[in-house]
């Protein structure tokens, strides 16, 4: 009321709080509706920035594929050992030694075989209905006796002057990989009204752009989620309808027997460089990209503190990476700080400390067709809904080739 008598307290400043004040809830104070909430006009974005994973991705096109299931080949080494399943015992020239493999894919007739303790013998009979194969040592020489699981490297093929026909027949073999594409959306939905206030009488002057900019990242962690961690197979929606879902990288490397071992603080260094050295499949001196948290980037770092160069990408058009670069001689590794893996609310905590070495040569991302986002209409557009949605969706599947030529390492610190 405009007329009071001293002393009155109504409008002191200990009453003078606004709407949703904690000082006026903790302390039994009045709230006042002459002033205004003191709010950031520009909400702060504390959410994980480091996406450097669908950085390193972006820097090559989606592959674009006609069906939610694609298939792809793969040629392998094509030259494997043999491994014995059965034994034999030592023989010496001429007697000739047979025992049984495990695969018959590996060898032919005229292969000379290299044993364990590197002695050598050709191969002159192979029985496809027993699996055996029947070796001769050299002239005048002896061969060891074999137990189950010991393995024989091919030295060569061998042919005498003359020969009618070939020494061995080749033929490549080839692994088919397949997997699914995910579809992938999220949206907001405002109500008429709600969707007027928020644009004409929103305290924060950014609150729909800052909405729509965190929908927009949690929709890139999905994405960035499923890269990593998704499983191929099939989910049953809320609906009861089927649906698809892409399996990740780390899933695959599981399934294919990636190189992976267990690391201590101590012996970081050498087992992080005996991971490296077991996956390298790849051309001598290749690049590729070591992923963990930035407390053991800290570490590795450290140990390599006199060798690291600075990573630059020839796509510099697409991003600008700060990263370092340790080049061990027949690899190098760039070392990826990588926060999300220590993110609760997207992995398990053993990815906390994990490396998870990868050459992103042999990775694309696949399509059917690129990112949509929009707004649907409403009944200003002679639609019967009462209501907008700010909607994306995007659909993408992971081709992943060579996946020994990847590994991991988990961290006991």
């Amino acid at each position: 009321m405009p007329l009071y008598n001293l002393p009155n307290d109504t409008f002191n400043n200990v009453n003078l709080n606004a709407l949703g004040s904690q000082y006026a809830a903790d302390n039994g104070h009045d709230i006042s509706l002459l002033v205004e909430k003191a709010t950031n006009k520009a909400i702060f974005d504390s959410a994980p920035q480091q996406f450097f994973d669908l950085k390193l991705l972006n820097m090559k096109q989606f592959m674009q594929v006609n069906s939610d299931e694609f298939f792809f080949k793969e040629a392998g080494y094509q030259r494997e050992p043999v491994v014995a399943t059965g034994g034999a015992a030592a023989v010496v020239y001429p007697t000739a030694q047979t025992f049984v493999v495990s695969s018959l894919d590996n060898i032919s007739t005229d292969t000379i075989l290299i044993y364990p303790n590197n002695q050598k013998g050709n191969v002159t009979l192979i029985n496809p209905a027993t699996n055996e194969i029947t070796v001769r040592p050299y002239t005048n020489d002896s061969l060891p006796a074999v137990v189950a699981n010991d393995q024989f490297s091919n030295l060569s093929g061998v042919e005498g002057d003359g020969a009618d026909g070939w020494a061995q027949y080749f033929r490549m073999s080839t692994i088919e990989r397949f997997n699914f594409v995910q579809l992938f959306s999220k949206t907001i939905r405002y109500g008429e009204v709600e969707l007027h206030k928020l644009k004409n009488a929103a305290i924060t002057n950014n609150f729909l752009e800052m909405e729509r900019s965190a929908m927009m990242k949690q929709f890139r962690i999905d994405i960035s989620n499923a890269f990593w961690n998704g499983q191929r197979g099939e989910v049953t929606l809320a609906s009861g309808q089927p649906a698809k879902s892409t399996g990740g990288i780390f899933t695959s490397m599981v399934s294919a027997g990636s190189p992976n071992a267990l690391l201590t603080s101590s012996t970081l260094t050498d087992g992080f460089e005996d991971l490296v050295l077991s996956s390298e499949y790849g051309e001598y001196g290749a690049t590729r990209f070591a992923f963990m948290t930035p407390r053991l980037h800290l570490l590795l770092s450290k140990a390599y503190k006199d060798d690291k160069t600075r990573y630059t990408p020839k796509d510099t058009d697409v991003t600008q990476l700060q990263l370092n670069r340790v080049d061990i001689g027949s690899s190098k590794i760039v070392l990826v700080p990588y926060q999300r893996f220590a993110d609760r609310a997207s992995f398990p905590a053993a990815f906390e400390n994990r490396i998870v070495l990868l050459d992103m040569k042999n990775i694309n991302l696949v399509q059917m067709w690129g990112e949509r986002s929009g707004d649907t209409l409403s009944r200003t557009d002679g639609i019967p809904k009462r209501y907008k949605e700010m909607w994306v969706d995007a659909n993408m599947g992971v081709k992943f080739n060579n996946p020994l030529a990847c590994a991991w390492g988990d961290v006991v610190l």
